[in-house]
């Protein structure tokens, strides 16, 4: 017999898609069942869930406020405005768009609205734990520009500014983006920012990794300094993975805010946008402060454990919630390592290094402590899983899996629970 499609339409996911539901439910059984160390993963609040899952995701959401083009939008314009109020507020920003899908078009929009083709990017490298939307070859932000990179002092362990001021006089570039995917020190925003200035270029930082902290004040913020700043809304900041923010001088908001809408995307969602203003006023919160502190304080820790089982760190150590292990001239391969943490109940994720012509390889750890900070994990906890993983790392991929540790990390996982959404 035919269903109604008004049956179909008030069906639960479990009746009405047992397979994707029953994949969601695995998904959910496998973290509460690991330990999380991915650096960019974390645990968004409910009330931005239950933003995101309300009746506004039936809203078209086209355009900015003031919205014309469709009936009904006001309720939707004051929704936004009171979200870039709150980021501008945030972050002390003159200009805020939180429409961006992703915070990688948001990195795209600034450099399509600020640049024109053949204008010259100085970014930091990837390779060296910047990120590919700085202007990557494979990548829309480094397309129709002309990209040079500077990179990391490992001896340091610092960014190599001599190098970037060194580059910066030769190249002379149109803007400076400073900005880190799996670089695990503070960025000095302020030195990069002098060289730009002194060249003439315009500044970009992507704090995307480390806006949390900036929030909390355990990171120096750019965004008063800088033409522009870009984020996303998840890792630190700790809100659904649905997008990024910019933050701007008011003299580039309509450049860049039209180089988002419409030249990459259209509608944003009403409910993604509700999402945000909820997030940007939970964080505005002192507890959130709290909760950042100890996304340090356990970073170091974990740092700790990792050196005490013998790991080498990129960088030398963390100054953030983020640590790379750096295994360039190890036997490990991505794969092999990620199926081997995972095997003992840790999720991490790899990342490349910078090539060193005395080592073979490129392969770098990144594990980050936002996660399991907030499932309530403490600095010895932390500890003990770098020391896990250290040992995992030592034994190398041929060894046996090894039941101890397995069972060490099904405990800390077991006393952390992922919190109820």
């Amino acid at each position: 017999m035919a269903v109604a499609w008004e049956t179909m339409f008030g069906d639960g996911l479990a009746a009405l898609d047992p397979e994707i539901s029953g994949l969601i439910d695995a998904q959910r059984t496998q973290n509460a069942a690991t330990v999380n160390l991915v650096a960019s993963e974390t645990y968004c609040p409910r009330a931005t869930l239950e933003a995101e899952a309300s009746v506004l995701v039936n809203k078209n959401a086209s355009g900015y406020p003031p919205r014309r083009s469709v009936g009904g939008g006001e309720i939707l314009d004051r929704i936004e405005l009171l979200a870039c109020e709150r980021a501008r507020r945030l972050f002390g920003a003159e200009h805020a768009n939180i429409q961006a899908l992703s915070s990688t078009l948001a990195n795209v929009a600034v450099v399509r609205g600020l640049l024109r083709p053949g204008d010259r990017i100085l970014s930091f490298d990837a390779a060296a734990g910047g990120h590919g939307s700085h202007g990557g070859a494979g990548h829309l932000s480094g397309q129709d520009y002309v990209v040079r990179s500077f990179g990391v002092d490992e001896r340091t362990g610092l960014l190599d500014l001599e190098g970037a001021r060194r580059t910066a006089r030769e190249f002379r570039p149109h803007i400076v983006i400073a900005g880190s995917s799996s670089y695990p020190r503070a960025i000095d925003f302020a030195a990069v920012g002098a060289i730009a200035a002194e060249v003439g270029a315009l500044t970009f930082a992507d704090i995307a990794h480390v806006a949390g902290l900036i929030v909390a004040g355990l990171h120096a913020n750019p965004t008063p300094h800088y033409d522009v700043v870009t984020t996303s809304t998840h890792k630190t900041l700790c809100g659904p993975r649905t997008g990024g923010l910019i933050l701007c001088r008011s003299a580039h908001a309509a450049a860049i805010d039209a180089a988002l809408m419409p030249g990459l995307q259209a509608a944003p969602g009403a409910h993604i946008i509700a999402a945000r203003a909820a997030l940007f006023a939970l964080v505005a919160r002192p507890e959130f402060t709290v909760l950042m502190r100890g996304v340090v304080a356990n970073a170091r820790a974990l740092a700790e454990g990792l050196r005490e089982g013998g790991a080498v760190l990129y960088c030398g150590g963390t100054d953030t919630h983020m640590v790379v292990v750096d295994l360039r001239g190890g036997p490990w391969s991505a794969a092999d390592l990620n199926a081997r943490l995972l095997r003992h109940g840790i999720v991490a994720s790899t990342t490349g290094l910078p090539a060193d012509p005395a080592r073979q390889g490129r392969l770098g750890l990144r594990v980050g402590t936002t996660a399991m900070t907030i499932r309530g994990a403490g600095e010895p906890d932390l500890r003990a899983m770098g020391r896990a993983v250290a040992h995992l790392l030592a034994a190398g991929p041929a060894a046996p899996d090894d039941p101890s540790v397995a069972g060490a990390i099904a405990g800390l996982a077991g006393r952390f629970p992922v919190p109820a959404a």
